[in-house]
């Protein structure tokens, strides 16, 4: 699938940006430069994904990645940025990082409050330093050749943020990213986040991605990676609402070494599309990882959630427990996928989806995966749509409360089972809050 624009596909356009600003980040690293060139020979080779690719199948692109799209070369926004933002989520006393249109943006950001040892910078400015810690771990996680938009990336990504927690570290703040875009025009940003988090070392984050302004439509693709090494403990928070004018495609690769816990929490409440590839590697003994998500397309909404948990050593453990509300004329796609290696021996993993469908006109595509080579494990996985129980509606009914009030407690309770794994009270009840707003009858 490639969008035109006088004859010009999107592919064609950026691919000829790649070529005009492929020397100004990644200078003298070789290593670097011959990696950004394998993205723009695989995103070269692939082009965009359509229908007739299995991992993208229910997707439709043509209306998204249309061919006045481009990709920013420098941070160009106005003043009133800071005033636009949603700031609801935010901890003021916490670190903050503002990625504006694909850009650390060092005037909205706020770093004060960091622990001394901790880095958190421009991605850009970490790889002209040659920092030793992002160059070791950068592109190593995500792999161009494995998906088509991470290729694109890779290839055209000029800033994002770097995040280096040293060993030993405990983080009693949670690191704040706020990513937004906006722009009169259209542009499809890049940004990249990198977390490398040593030894024995406890962070939370959360991702808030929102769009400030829908005058045009417009695309964010970003590329996350996270390497945990022994004993390291982070709890990632992903909180998307983009509106209905923006799409958003998020990558994240994780690396999760022994003893070594990640629990990603993901919360999709809006988007023209969202699509999030969650990989994760439990690559050595006693490691574990928590996928959680829960999603609410409405209207003309697509929210897709790809996710694979590879067990390649013994004794490990992955929960995942996915949940989705779908309205309107809203689209839903879970495929979630656990792959156990032959020397996985011991190995525990579950994976749940659930959904429930408002209207007639919503659709959910389902698809949980169990691929097992080891035969010494504990594994499950299992999926349901329906709807809201009427002999619960009933209930509270009977006890007075209306129809609206009665199905309210109930989504809310569902979406619960999700939103309880986060670690702070207060993030809980705002985004119980905005999942209530969204509900409609």
């Amino acid at each position: 699938m490639n969008a035109t624009l006088q004859g010009i596909s999107l592919k064609d356009r950026l691919m000829s940006e790649y070529e005009l600003q492929r020397t100004a980040l990644l200078l003298n690293n070789p290593l670097l430069e011959r990696f950004r060139e394998g993205a723009a020979k695989s995103f070269g080779e692939k082009g965009f994904p359509s229908r007739k690719d299995e991992e993208y199948r229910y997707l439709q692109f043509n209306e998204i990645l249309h061919s006045d799209l481009s990709a920013p070369f420098a941070l160009n926004i106005d003043s009133k940025a800071k005033t636009q933002l949603d700031y609801s989520l935010i901890d003021e006393s916490a670190p903050l990082i503002v990625i504006s249109n694909g850009f650390f943006n060092a005037e909205l950001s706020n770093l004060q409050s960091l622990p001394e040892g901790c880095a958190i910078t421009s991605l850009a400015t970490a790889v002209k330093q040659n920092d030793k810690h992002a160059i070791a771990v950068l592109g190593t996680l995500a792999k161009p050749a494995k998906d088509v938009f991470v290729a694109l990336n890779s290839a055209l990504f000029m800033d994002g943020v770097f995040i280096y927690i040293p060993k030993g570290i405990v983080l009693e703040k949670p690191i704040q990213i706020l990513q937004h875009i906006q722009s009169e025009d259209s542009i499809f940003a890049q940004p990249r986040i990198l977390l490398v988090a040593e030894k024995h070392t406890e962070a939370k984050i959360v991702h808030h991605n929102q769009s400030t302004r829908n005058t045009s439509r417009s695309v964010s693709n970003t590329v996350i990676e996270i390497e945990l090494d022994e004993g390291a403990q982070v709890e990632w928070l992903s909180v998307q609402e983009e509106g209905k004018t923006t799409a958003c495609i998020v990558s994240t690769e994780s690396h999760v070494r022994k003893h070594a816990n990640l629990r990603h929490i993901s919360v999709a409440l809006s988007g023209l599309l969202v699509r999030n590839n969650l990989n994760v590697v439990l690559d050595d003994e006693n490691c574990e990882g928590h996928l959680y998500g829960y999603y609410h397309p409405s209207q003309d909404e697509v929210i897709d959630n790809h996710t694979l948990v590879e067990h390649r050593k013994p004794h490990c453990e992955s929960n995942e427990l996915y949940k989705g509300v779908v309205d309107g004329n809203g689209t839903a796609v879970f495929n979630g996928k656990v792959f156990v290696e032959k020397d996985a021996q011991k190995t525990n993993a579950f994976q749940s989806n659930k959904n429930i469908l408002l209207s007639e006109g919503g659709s959910v595509n389902t698809k949980p995966q169990l691929e097992i080579y080891a035969d010494d494990v504990k594994c499950s996985h299992g999926s349901s749509t329906g709807v809201l129980d009427p002999e619960q509606l009933f209930y509270l009914r009977s006890r007075g409360l209306r129809i609206e009030k009665a199905r309210a407690l109930l989504l809310n309770a569902y979406a619960g089972e999700v939103l309880e794994q986060i670690h702070s009270e207060d993030l809980r009840e705002k985004l119980a809050s905005r999942i209530e707003k969204l509900i409609t009858f």
